[in-house]
């Protein structure tokens, strides 16, 4: 076997420099910077290059201009109107990407919609948003029908599939299929960069979601910011698993592969198993990943051509700092962190020539950012505080949150966008991300990281992933509480666990209650859903330490 950073792609980070120190991305003056007017562009001079790749799905740039304009017709013969507000419920699929930019192409709003959601969640969204229409795949129709009453405003489904349409209480049900076969023309309607593009959920790890509104210019500079932080040039191809109704698959995935005149290759869905290998099938140069990925990377299973891959980065956030070596040998790539959130997306990044792991990184261009004490004053290098950003040019970053003012204001008070992170900057103006700060834990006047915990208890090698919570404690504010889900074929008592932390955590952060699951709640992000845990309490199958008579030295 070869040494990791020799043969087929031992030369692959030198050609990739190389290429980017001659290679320049075009950019786009601010009128013609909608994403349909971007590819519109492409089209012209490049038609035929590859841009997308779904399975064995291969789109051109010409394809995409003619698909954007098909759904943007279907449309208008429906009578959307500028500002108007579509919701896609939507798998990763070519269908996706062509709802989204085709209703932006004659000034609508598109709403990607969780597809995990049902019943009051998925109702909440839609109305919430004002939603005039819907694109929904026929599997998912069922969850949309019973709720069709309770959403007035709503005139159109479109249904995606060959299922049979249904009859509705309220609107018409028409074939996606049906409504795109009306004409490729151009419509002659162009957006305005300074306008509305989309309206993307948060998560809803803490509570009721919110509608981050993200202008056509915003899009923009997530994605071509991207480009410039990864170095990405034409010959790259990037790999994303991540969902298409999220902000970071559109933002650090589509939109830059198709700013760097590269190409992407979007998969169904995240599969550890078959990462690596569908890299390989398609040559990817760069894969997208969350922090939640990575340990679970690791914990598969060791092959001897783990390093043999066309990998030159992974880019993504919250990398396991205790990883960073070692995936990085294994996998014979670069690992490129940032932070952000769909609010304020990467506006901090590792320098990629000057990286300190452990870190987030640095403002990027176009971002102020700073630690933050509670009365908004900065915070002296070492103290935590919250992470607090705001834009240093026009249209970037959301503009709020849709019909929430109150919590817009609150989020945006002193002209800086309050994140909700806890965390701290070096002497040499490095970031670090200690906490969320409403997941923080305080146990007997201790502040506690559950990101911190949760590191060390995913270093177990039983461990496949954790989440920490706090739970009401007797005595007063909280206790310490670690849901962890074991690796396939392992055995863990939790009493080995609280003595692998002895030696790795502080005694008032070692767990007092272990619960083994088969799995977390997670959000199709890969988001731990900790609230739905932390909502629970104690629950029947929590180990308790101090039942078993277990006592920490201090």
């Amino acid at each position: 076997m070869q040494k990791p950073g020799r043969g087929r792609w031992g030369d692959k980070f030198l050609r990739a420099e190389r290429k980017w120190q001659s290679w320049h991305m075009q950019d786009h003056v601010g009128p013609d910077r909608p994403f349909p007017l971007v590819l519109e562009g492409k089209a012209l001079r490049q038609a035929h290059r590859t841009a997308l790749r779904f399975g064995d799905t291969v789109l051109s740039y010409e394809q995409l201009h003619q698909g954007i304009n098909r759904f943007a017709n279907g449309f208008l013969s429906l009578g959307l109107r500028p500002g108007e507000r579509v919701a896609l419920m939507l798998p990763n699929c070519p269908e996706a990407l062509f709802s989204w930019w085709g209703v932006n192409r004659i000034g609508g709003v598109d709403v990607p919609i969780n597809i995990s959601l049902r019943g009051e969640g998925l109702a909440y969204q839609i109305a919430q948003a004002h939603c005039v229409a819907v694109v929904v795949e026929d599997t998912l129709l069922e969850r949309l029908l019973p709720l069709l009453e309770g959403l007035p405003s709503l005139r159109h489904v479109i249904v995606m599939g060959p299922g049979r349409l249904p009859s509705l209480p309220v609107g018409s049900a028409i074939s996606l299929h049906d409504l795109v076969s009306l004409s490729e023309a151009t419509p002659t309607f162009r957006p305005d960069y300074r306008d509305l593009a989309s309206i993307i959920y948060t998560s809803g790890t803490t509570g009721r979601s919110k509608g981050v509104m993200i202008g056509h210019n915003y899009w923009y500079e997530i994605s071509s910011e991207a480009v410039r932080y990864a170095r990405y040039t034409e010959d790259d191809i990037l790999y994303g698993g991540l969902p298409l109704f999220h902000v970071s698959a559109r933002g650090t995935t589509v939109g830059p592969a198709l700013l760097a005149d590269a190409s992407a290759v979007i998969a169904e869905r995240f599969s550890a198993s078959r990462m690596l290998d569908d890299c390989r099938r398609w040559e990817c140069s760069v894969a997208k990943y969350i922090g939640g990925i990575m340990p679970i990377l690791m914990k598969q299973p060791c092959r001897d051509d783990d390093w043999d891959n066309p990998l030159r980065l992974v880019v993504g956030a919250a990398a396991p700092v205790d990883l960073f070596d070692a995936f990085e040998a294994r996998f014979n790539t670069r690992i490129l962190e940032g932070y952000g959130q769909t609010e304020a997306t990467l506006c901090l990044v590792n320098p990629i020539d000057a990286r300190r792991p452990g870190s987030c990184g640095k403002p990027i261009t176009g971002w102020d950012v700073m630690i933050a004490d509670d009365g908004d004053n900065e915070c002296p290098p070492g103290v935590v505080g919250e992470i607090v950003a705001r834009p240093q040019r026009p249209f970037l970053g959301t503009m709020g949150y849709d019909g929430m003012a109150e919590a817009t204001l609150a989020m945006m008070r002193n002209y800086w966008l309050h994140t909700g992170d806890l965390g701290y900057k070096d002497a040499d103006g490095y970031f670090f991300f200690v906490d969320r700060k409403s997941q923080a834990l305080r146990r007997r006047g201790e502040n506690i990281s559950s990101f911190e915990v949760e590191a060390v208890l995913d270093q177990h090698p039983a461990v496949l992933e954790s989440c920490v919570v706090g739970v009401p404690s007797e005595l007063g504010e909280e206790e310490v509480k670690a849901v962890v889900v074991l690796r396939k074929g392992q055995e863990l008592d939790p009493a080995q666990l609280i003595d692998w932390c002895r030696t790795r955590l502080a005694y008032f952060a070692i767990p007092r209650y272990v619960a083994l699951r088969h799995a977390l709640p997670k959000t199709p992000s890969m988001r731990v859903e900790k609230h739905r845990l932390k909502a629970e309490g104690v629950t029947a199958d929590c180990w308790d330490r101090e039942k078993a008579g277990i006592v920490l030295e201090r």
